[in-house]
């Protein structure tokens, strides 16, 4: 509240004291908080503190994102060797029922090493990693022909490096019948055309190591030869919410074949295998000791991520907007210089 001072007949304003530095007999001098209080509202304070608060993550995160243009590395090459998982390291999970919990590693699988502290969003929601002020990630996305057409150069322009492209699928009923991504040859054509650096990935529904390499020779019938930059990756997937799925009930030991035949025939064909899962078939459902060499594609949407072992790219959303790309799309970050 403001405080009034009496005034006299000439309408002059008369001070409280003859001496502003010495207060009146018996009057206590008003300190400097009682003015604070007095002309600032306590909640218009607080959107004062949290507006600067504000301003300096946003200048921290500018400063960042200013070197974008500037340096651009990975933090892995191909030949990088990362720390491996020891015989009695142990997973630290969560899990519904027990609470707290600790599963045994895979023995000789890449660990996982990021700081959540290093992941930097931007004003697109594109992700960006960090290390010592140096950008270390590449942004990426992953379509189907469910994106309809793309205008490749406008999606290059918004600040995309690299795009993962469906070559098609295997149908999870019972026929279990081959397809391919009706837009793969177009997409694989202009992307490229328009600076971007490409890989793929193919549908998997396969439950014998035999139908995973013909889902691997399919992939290869479709791509004729054409040269990836990233990784060909298998990406199996359980079906939920669909009783009768031919991949209901499926082994561990049987899926880790699946990938490891799928894996060594596009290998074997010069491309760079990769293997897309989610931290629940990462755990439970493969068996990771047997797929050491795969680089991983790790599929979790949030804002840092939460994986015990390494992963060259992390899908971190599905809900994404990319200029040149109507409605959503997945959206990627990748640690690892695939050239």
């Amino acid at each position: 509240m403001k405080t009034e001072f009496l005034t006299e007949e000439k309408g002059e304003q008369t001070a409280p004291y003859e001496n502003p530095d010495k207060p009146q007999q018996g009057k206590r001098k008003k300190s400097p908080v009682y003015y604070l209080k007095a002309w600032f509202n306590p909640a218009v304070m607080v959107l004062l503190i949290l507006s600067l608060v504000l301003s300096v993550v946003t200048c921290v995160q500018g400063a960042k994102l200013r070197n974008h243009k500037e340096i651009h590395r990975a933090i892995y090459d191909k030949s990088q060797k990362v720390e491996l998982a020891g015989k009695t390291d142990r997973v630290p999970l969560w899990d519904y029922s027990l609470g707290e919990i600790a599963i045994p590693a895979f023995e000789g699988v890449p660990l996982c090493t990021y700081k959540n502290e290093n992941f930097v969003t931007d004003e697109k929601g594109y992700m960006h990693y960090y290390d010592d002020g140096e950008l270390c990630s590449y942004v990426g996305v992953d379509v189907s022909d469910f994106n309809g057409y793309i205008d490749w150069q406008a999606v290059k322009a918004s600040g995309v490096d690299f795009a993962m492209l469906r070559i098609g699928g295997r149908g999870y009923g019972e026929a279990g019948n081959l397809y391919d991504d009706t837009y793969l040859r177009d997409n694989l054509r202009r992307a490229k055309q328009a600076g971007l650096d490409v890989g793929a990935y193919f549908f998997s529904q396969a439950v014998t190591a035999e139908e995973a390499e013909e889902e691997a020779e399919y992939a290869l019938s479709l791509l004729k030869g054409t040269s990836l930059d990233y990784p060909l990756a298998f990406d199996w997937e359980l079906i939920g919410g669909d009783e009768g799925a031919r991949t209901d009930n499926i082994s561990p030991e049987v899926l880790t074949q699946c990938a490891r035949a799928f894996c060594d025939k596009i290998k074997k064909a010069g491309y760079t295998p990769a293997l897309y899962t989610g931290s629940q078939l990462a755990y439970y459902k493969y068996d990771l000791s047997q797929l050491s060499d795969v680089d991983i594609w790790y599929a979790f949407y949030n804002d840092t991520p939460d994986f015990y072992y390494n992963y060259t790219i992390w899908q971190y959303s599905s809900a994404g907007t990319v200029e040149g790309i109507e409605g959503n799309v997945d959206l990627n970050i990748c640690f690892k210089n695939y050239k």
